[in-house]
């Protein structure tokens, strides 16, 4: 089973300024709704890979997916039992601004618990915490309150799970 949740706003930016923080994995702590960090060994590629600290310690290698130059970014991250696709897309508006996506698809059998333990609403907050971040970053070249959000109790469930089947790297 999978499912997917999205935010969608329009804001009056460059739709350059919000790409290049999708292109720069350092500002991913600043709006991402769980990264602590990221890193790239290089400029994005598609195929390419970009490691990514979660909120609660595990780092995951994130593949680039598909990559549209001042477009689209995806990321496909593969946690034990599931696997995530995040989606980050701006085009521009009629109005000269920006129309800033972020979506989430999660499947397989750990999603179907993620879902069944309410993390559907959660992320659906998160993303809208992370476009309100992008917009904002974009218009003021400033993090001010990040995208970055608590684990909450069901995260914690889900990913203490994960931590006891023993994969991945963890930091903590």
């Amino acid at each position: 089973m999978s499912w997917s949740i999205e935010a969608v706003r329009e804001a009056p930016v460059a739709p350059a300024a919000v790409f290049a923080l999708y292109a720069d994995p350092a500002t991913w702590s600043e709006w991402g709704h769980n990264a602590t960090w990221a890193r790239a060994d290089g400029p994005l590629v598609e195929g390419g890979t970009v490691d990514v600290r979660a909120n609660y310690g595990k780092v995951y290698p994130c593949r680039i997916r598909r990559l549209v130059p001042d477009r689209a970014l995806e990321l496909v991250v593969r946690p034990p039992g599931m696997t995530i696709v995040n989606v980050y897309e701006v085009e521009p508006t009629p109005a000269g601004g920006a129309r800033i996506r972020h979506a989430f698809q999660i499947e397989g059998p750990m999603g179907t618990v993620a879902r069944v333990i309410g993390l559907r609403r959660v992320y659906a907050k998160k993303l809208e915490a992370e476009v309100e971040a992008v917009a904002r970053m974009a218009a003021t070249g400033s993090a001010g309150d990040s995208g970055s959000t608590d684990v909450t109790p069901a995260e914690r469930a889900l990913h203490g799970a994960e931590r006891r089947v023993g994969s991945g790297r963890w930091e903590d």
